[in-house]
Formats: C-alpha cells, structure tokens, sequence
C-alpha cells in the first residue's frame, strides 16, 4: 500500500482481516486499516476496503459493526458482493 501511494496512485483497495475474500492473506486489522487510511488521506489517496464475502444472516450484527468501523476510520468506499450488504 505504501509504495502505491507513493509511487502516485489516486486510490488504493486494501482488505481487512474481516469479511474478505482472502481470508487468509496477510490482511490490515482495525489498527493497521486506521493508520493506512491516515496515511494514504495524507497524501490526497483514496482508500477502498473489500467487503467481498457472501455474509450469512448471524454475521450481520458484526458486519455492521464493522461498516460503522469502516466510515468512522475514514474509508472512502466498501467494495462489496454480497448486494445484501448495500442494503446496509
């Protein structure tokens, strides 16, 4: 992430270590994915989280949570699969 911002990138799509795709990648926890955000908005990068799992109806409570993460961390946008997940 940091050398795509630094190397001129608008935007970047970071994954966090919920509620992703690849579930066992080194993904960013809250901490990591607060500190990227802050650093890539410090430099005008936008920063897109995936959110690209099929969520099942019990992880909805924790998904909303971590939307509420997400926006008050300063996420520019969630890419998502689940269409369900935009209702949110």
């Amino acid at each position: 992430m940091t050398a795509a911002v630094e190397s001129g990138a608008d935007a970047v799509y970071l994954a966090g270590n919920m509620f992703g795709a690849r579930a066992y990648a080194d993904n960013f926890d809250e901490d990591g994915l607060r500190e990227a955000i802050a650093f890539a908005h410090s430099r005008d990068v936008r920063v897109h989280v995936t959110v690209n799992t099929i969520v099942r109806d019990e992880e909805m409570a924790a998904l909303s949570r971590y939307l509420r993460f997400l926006y008050e961390a300063g996420a520019d946008a969630a890419l998502v699969q689940d269409l369900g997940v935009y209702r949110l």
